[in-house]
């Protein structure tokens, strides 16, 4: 284990609890201190000016962030770089393709989607939004409960194996 730090700078909530849940164990062999940062309960500018201090002290960090209405992954970087004055270098810029919901849906065990329901396949999950993963929840779990459940039974390999931006994250970041 290392000395080093790495900040997560997250959309919200559900961003957090995966990378909390099923991203920091793995990342934990690299990095020693995790913090996770919410830019979008922020000011652009207050995020700003993190990101510079986070540069100046030379520690690393991750901007990860969905893809929304962007044509391609590298349309959405230079929009993110161009928000940021282009303090956040590519190379650290994550995009998620659809949206978080659908890392969460590409991972977990096949029989355990059936027992709950849910149509368990080797479809990607890339083109998952948020609408439709919600009517995927089972009656009467919420929401929350739901994502709980979903990372309890998550397997990487199968989420590397369903979801491109996930893959892509994991062979990055972690392998």
């Amino acid at each position: 284990m290392t000395s080093r730090s790495l900040y997560i700078l997250l959309e919200g909530n559900d961003d957090e609890r995966f990378f909390r849940t099923i991203l920091k164990p793995y990342l934990e062999r690299t990095y020693r201190v995790m913090k996770f940062w919410k830019y979008a309960r922020e000011k652009r500018t207050r995020t700003l000016k993190f990101i510079m201090s986070l540069r100046r002290m030379g520690v690393d960090f991750i901007f990860v962030r969905d893809i929304d209405t962007a044509t391609s992954v590298g349309a959405k970087k230079r929009e993110i770089r161009e928000n940021y004055e282009h303090s956040i270098p590519d190379q650290i810029i994550v995009i998620v393709v659809m949206e978080i919901e659908s890392w969460y849906m590409a991972g977990p065990d096949p029989d355990y989607l059936s027992y709950l329901g849910i149509r368990s396949d080797d479809e990607s999950t890339d083109n998952l939004t948020k609408e439709a993963f919600n009517r995927l929840i089972p009656p009467p779990m919420s929401r929350i409960e739901f994502l709980n459940e979903l990372m309890e039974h998550y397997l990487i390999e199968r989420g590397t194996s369903r979801n491109t931006s996930f893959r892509y994250f994991v062979r990055h970041w972690i392998r």
